[in-house]
């Protein structure tokens, strides 16, 4: 009986520093969750004008015949997939995959790209996907401008970008969403799609266009980027919330089964003591 309880007590010990583990996960990602999505909404008006800008500049572009010509033997579309190196996420990653294993599954003419060990761990699993799949990977889950501009520049050439990433709703909810930073118009479909600028540029507007190719693109790409590490840190806050639920009950249940174990034990002994002094009295 002692050595059960003490088992029980060990049990609960490792649950209460699950509990506490959890908690300060909780709080840092609380914290980090508020002010994530501070500078998210801060600046959304901003990205939508320079996207809508970058949009209106390629239509211009394409209707004046300005557009780069490109082989028609080259691929130029390419899916990117942004998953984190750490775990702890509850599920946005393996949904960012499965959204992106079926893009793959659908069309073989498209080169792709996975970041993130997460990621390329999944893939690991279907080596047959896995040789048609080029990995990418941040030395941190946020990376660094430095980072941002060699993927960029590797995928400067294509002028079609897509990017799976988990997008942030609230707290309680986040989905896959699909991004196409380059803006072929015949992928993203907006009100503003089809709005042309009847101007004279200066410089050219091959250069201009240049330009935007480059640097928006970047815009664009750390705006995807702070989307995801909201939407995954929310995911981790509602996860680790959870845990806390999950752990919280089964403490309850541990204690509440050694404070039976000890009553049994206890009884037990006073049955003992009884039944002796019983002896005792014949």
């Amino acid at each position: 009986m002692q050595s059960s309880v003490g088992s029980r007590q060990y049990e609960l010990e490792d649950l209460e520093t699950i509990r506490l583990i959890t908690s300060a996960l909780f709080d840092i990602s609380a914290e980090k969750t508020g002010r994530l999505r501070d500078a998210f909404e801060k600046n959304t008006i901003f990205y939508e004008e320079i996207s809508n800008l970058y949009q209106s500049i390629k239509n211009t572009a394409r209707r004046r015949g300005e557009l780069p010509k490109q082989a028609p033997t080259v691929v130029h579309s390419v899916a990117i997939a942004f998953t984190s190196n750490a775990r702890f996420y509850g599920a946005v990653n393996i949904e960012v995959m499965r959204a992106f294993v079926e893009a793959i599954q659908r069309n073989t003419k498209v080169d792709y790209i996975v970041i993130g060990k997460t990621g390329k761990t999944f893939l690991e699993n279907n080596p047959e996907l896995a040789k048609n799949v080029a990995f990418f990977s941040f030395e941190n889950d946020e990376p660094t401008n430095d980072e941002m501009k060699r993927l960029l520049e590797n995928v400067r050439p294509y002028g079609e970008v897509q990017v799976f990433y988990p997008s942030y709703i609230n707290v309680f909810t986040q989905e896959v969403a699909i991004l196409d930073i380059a803006y072929a118009p015949a992928i993203k479909e907006t009100k503003n799609t089809n709005k042309e600028i009847d101007y004279i540029f200066e410089p050219e507007l091959p250069k201009i266009l240049r330009f935007f190719e480059t640097r928006v693109r970047h815009i664009i790409f750390q705006r995807v980027m702070l989307e995801s590490e909201l939407a995954r840190t929310a995911s981790r806050l509602f996860s680790m919330n959870r845990a806390q639920d999950r752990a919280d009950k089964s403490i309850v249940k541990v204690r509440q089964v050694i404070s039976q174990e000890i009553k049994t034990f206890n009884d037990a002994r006073l049955l003992e003591s009884f039944s002796a002094i019983s002896k005792w009295k014949k």
